[in-house]
This record gives C-alpha cells, structure tokens and sequence, in this order.
C-alpha cells in the first residue's frame, strides 16, 4: 500500500507542468483564448474591414509566437479570423516598417518561426486569405476551410510585385511545381473546394460547424500525446518539406528591391486610382478580376 502510494507521488511528479500555464497580454489585432493545452487565436483587424495584416497584427503574432517558443504546456494552436469574409486579405504596404531594411528579414523570422514551433499549429479559414495571409497559412502544419465564400491566393505578381514572405517556398511542396507556377504567376483565386483537392489545403467543410467538429476531434487527440512527440515528428516532417530560413529571407529581400521597380509603382498609383471610386472592401472581394485593369 505504502509502495503504492510513493509511485503515484513520484508519477504525479514527473507528469507537473514544468512551467506555468501560457501568460498572454491583449494583443491589437488580436484575441487569444485558452482551453486546457489548446490556444485559438483569432486575426481581428479593428482597423481594417478586410483585415489587412497591419503592424499590430506583425507585432502580435511575433509577441505570441516568441511566448510560445518557450512554453511547455501548450500541445495545439488554431488560428481563424472573425471578419466577415476575410481571413486576413494581404499585407498593409502603407506600414512605415515595410521601407525599412530590417523588413524582409523581421518578416521572414516570423514565418519561419511560425512553421517551426513545438505545437501543432493550424488553419480554419472562413473568408478571402492571399498574400501575407495566404502565406502565414502554408507556413502552418495544417489548414481545414469552410467551402461557402473562401478563397486562396497570392496576388503579388498582379500588382508588380512577388511573394516574398515564403508563399513561393512552401506552396510547390503542397501542390507541386506546376501548380504553384500557375497561381502565384496568373495571382488567381483558388476555391476551398479545389484547394482541398490539389493539397493546399487539408479538407474543405460545407459549414463551420462541420469544420469546427472536425478540428476539435483532431486536437482532442493531439492534446494526448507528449509535445516531445509531436515536435520531434514535426522536425523530420519539416527536413522532407519545409523551407529554410535563408530561403525565406531571401524571399523578403527580393520582394523588398521590387517594390522600387518602375512598373509596380506605377501598379500601386493605378490601385490607388481605383480605389478612389469603389471601397477597399468592395475591391478586395473581386481582387483577381481587378488586377488586370492595372494594365489597361
């Protein structure tokens, strides 16, 4: 009874939290919401009505992944939005940080921290997710979706400009060559639907109560097992699949010169010209289909 008693002690003692439960401050641009070992994170722009990944957004989730590089507890982290019709629309190119030198690399660092965090990091998307957004989602361990109004793109090409925070380095090992040629250079729109079936995205869902349901079954496993476990499963996975740091950052460097090309900056004064008679959000909606009247 007594030696019963001590292996349980030393058990209970091996299986305490090593650290204390996650600490999170109120980000800007966005809410977090802790359950158990699972953290949902929820992209919320208040700014913007297409939520566009502003600085707030770029501090936060560098302020979030940061904490959880050193956490211990946390086994899984969703990440949805709650702006109608929009999972994050693209970068915010008037932030003052973007013509700053240290840029590409600060957004580079992010992703790539992003893609190699110990927890199992997915996507439930609802909503129009391109550029910066699109590529914060390949940068993750998984992506479900809801088929109604979701569109995946990378639309930098159409505006003069490139991917150049690692969309064109995760999306070829998701989809293939071919195919990452042909969405990244046509910047067209990809459906749930499609996505599902060429490997950009895990699954698609009918409604977000299927998704959610789905999700939930998965975490409700992935919260057994050990991080040690599920980290070191994502590293080999990682080695087969994912981009490197320097590949990243040279992404950003690249896309950082374009900016300056001629061409995109004449892009830029046109989409500004467009924008002067129709609303950001009105726009953002039919994006691929405005790209070309850049040209025109």
């Amino acid at each position: 009874m007594f030696s019963l008693q001590l292996l349980s002690l030393a058990l209970a003692t091996t299986i305490l939290p090593a650290t204390l439960a996650l600490k999170l401050p109120e980000y800007k641009a966005l809410k977090t919401s802790l359950n158990s070992s699972v953290l949902t994170v929820t992209f919320h722009n208040a700014d913007s009505p297409v939520n566009l990944w502003n600085q707030d957004t770029q501090d936060g989730l560098t302020d979030l992944v940061e904490r959880l590089q050193h956490d211990k507890e946390t086994k899984v982290v969703i990440f949805n939005s709650d702006v109608p019709r929009f999972y994050v629309a693209h970068l915010d190119l008037s932030m003052p940080s973007v013509a700053e030198p240290t840029f590409a690399e600060t957004f580079a660092t992010l992703i790539y921290n992003v893609s190699t965090l110990h927890q199992v990091t997915i996507g439930a998307v609802e909503g129009r997710a391109r550029g910066a957004g699109n590529e914060f989602l390949v940068a993750l361990d998984m992506r479900f979706a809801t088929k109604t109004d979701t569109l995946f793109g990378q639309p930098e090409v159409g505006t003069g400009l490139f991917p150049g925070g690692g969309g064109s380095q995760f999306l070829p090992g998701l989809i293939g060559r071919g195919r990452a040629m042909e969405y990244i250079l046509s910047s067209k729109d990809i459906t749930a639907g499609d996505a599902e079936k060429i490997g950009w995205i895990n699954k698609a869902f009918d409604t977000s109560a299927e998704m959610y349901t789905y999700i939930d079954q998965l975490t409700s496993r992935l919260r057994l097992f050990p991080l040690t476990a599920l980290y070191g499963a994502k590293k080999s996975i990682n080695r087969a699949s994912a981009p490197t740091f320097k590949d990243i950052v040279a992404d950003g460097i690249s896309f950082r010169k374009q900016l300056a090309d001629p061409l995109a900056q004449a892009a830029a004064k046109k989409s500004a010209a467009l924008l002067a008679n129709r609303s950001q959000f009105e726009v953002e909606l039919i994006l691929p289909d405005v790209l070309p009247l850049l040209y025109q």
